[in-house]
This record gives C-alpha cells, sequence and structure tokens, in this order.
C-alpha cells in the first residue's frame, strides 16, 4: 500500500503585513499619544502649545488646568511639549511676553486720537469689540491674581505693565500741558485710577460677558472725561452779573 502523502503545513509563512498588523495591534492596546489633526500638526508647534493653553485657562484657570490637559488640547505629546515650555509657569511667562506687542499696538490708538480721553475710548473699544484680540481680555484678571502670588511671574507682568504705564503717563501730561486735562491733578493717583478703570472693565467682562462695553466706550469716556476736565474758572465778582 503506497505510502500517504506528506501533509501540507497548516500555517503560512509570517509576512510584512501580518507583522504590521500584528504591531499596530500591540499599540493599540496601550494608551495613545496624542494625534494632532493634519493642518494642526503643520503649525508652530510652539503656536500650538501657546493657543491650547490660553484655552485652557480660559476655561479652568491656571491652577484649575494641568500639563496633560494643555497637552491634549494641543494634540501633542508631554514629551513634545516640554520641548518648548519645561513647567506650566514658563507658559504664563510667555503669553504675557507675548502681549507685550500687542499693547504696544494698542497704544497706537491713544496716540493717534485726537484727545486724551478719546485715545482711551479707542483703546477700549479696539479692546473689547475684538478689532484687536487681546489675552488680557479673557486672562487678565487670572494673570493679575496668579501674579501676585507667583514672584517670576510678578517680576514680568511689572515689566510689561511698567511700559503701558509710561506711555499712558506721557500722554496723559501731554494733554495737561495741552489744557484738555486740569494741571491740577496728581499724576500719579490719575493713573492708578485709570489703571484701576481698566482692570475692572477686564473684571466684569469675565462676570458679565454679554455687557456691550465696546458700544459704552463712548458714555465711559465721558465721564472719564468729566472726571479729569480743568476746573471751571469762577467769574469775578465784579463782571458777576
Amino acid at each position: 500500500m503506497p505510502a500517504p502523502a506528506p501533509r501540507a503545513r497548516a500555517a503560512l509563512p509570517k509576512t510584512a503585513g501580518s507583522r504590521a498588523a500584528k504591531a499596530s495591534g500591540a499599540k493599540a492596546a496601550g494608551t495613545p499619544a496624542p494625534v494632532a489633526a493634519p493642518q494642526e500638526a503643520r503649525r508652530d508647534p510652539r503656536r500650538r502649545v501657546l493657543d491650547a493653553a490660553i484655552a485652557c485657562f480660559t476655561r479652568s484657570g491656571f491652577h484649575g488646568t494641568s500639563m496633560h490637559e494643555v497637552c491634549t488640547e494641543a494634540g501633542m505629546s508631554p514629551g513634545a511639549l516640554y520641548r518648548y515650555f519645561p513647567s506650566k509657569e514658563a507658559i504664563i511667562i510667555a503669553i504675557v511676553e507675548e502681549e507685550r506687542a500687542a499693547r504696544a499696538s494698542l497704544l497706537e490708538r491713544l496716540d493717534g486720537a485726537t484727545g486724551f480721553v478719546e485715545g482711551l475710548a479707542a483703546m477700549g473699544h479696539a479692546l473689547f469689540s475684538g478689532e484687536m484680540p487681546m489675552v488680557c481680555v479673557e486672562l487678565g484678571p487670572e494673570i493679575s491674581a496668579e501674579a501676585s502670588r507667583n514672584p517670576v511671574l510678578k517680576a514680568k507682568f511689572d515689566e510689561v505693565e511698567a511700559e503701558m504705564t509710561d506711555a499712558i503717563r506721557r500722554a496723559f501730561v501731554a494733554a495737561q500741558a495741552r489744557g484738555e486735562i486740569d494741571p491740577a491733578l496728581d499724576t500719579d493717583a490719575a493713573l492708578v485710577m485709570i489703571n484701576a478703570i481698566g482692570d475692572g472693565l477686564l473684571l466684569r467682562r469675565r462676570l458679565e460677558p454679554e455687557l456691550p462695553l465696546a458700544q459704552m466706550m463712548p458714555a465711559l469716556g465721558h465721564l472719564i472725561g468729566r472726571m479729569f476736565a480743568p476746573a471751571h474758572r469762577s467769574v469775578p465778582s465784579d463782571k458777576a452779573p
């Protein structure tokens, strides 16, 4: 009786495709790193991190946001993110530094206005209308609060604030010299008032997002103008009616 033919091998040799499928399955079993959309991946990675951090900080505040959440928002792995920013503090400082250029553009509204108060109103309109997007509109109160607790951030915050205040001071003094503003007013006290009004409006916008601050700028400017206006000269008694 003839011997039985040899049985065919039960398994075929592994192909490159089967090895790739196995590797892909093994990778899927773990936790994948965040993957950015194609258009997102082409953006400047540093810009992606800053935009993601701003979105997270606006939603949850600085202390309520973890670096992991920033990574997820940016579609970036922790290793890639830490290559650009070693800490959350470094991200916040970068946001404040970036705001410096935006503030310089905002001050052009003050320099180009017909008067000091009109310039302040123009700055407010540009800020609150969205004509000039600035991080401080959303994060101003949060940045100020964090700067009061963090000495490293406060040093950078004070540096940027001083540049803004010095520019407004020069415009204020020039307006006093032109007779638009009462020359008897103390400049330092006036600047504290102007900064307090600006900070208060930013906080009010966070509390009442629907408040039409851009449309209210003419009225607010009128009130500020009345506060700083030169005192009325008294009529001499011999010319009084």
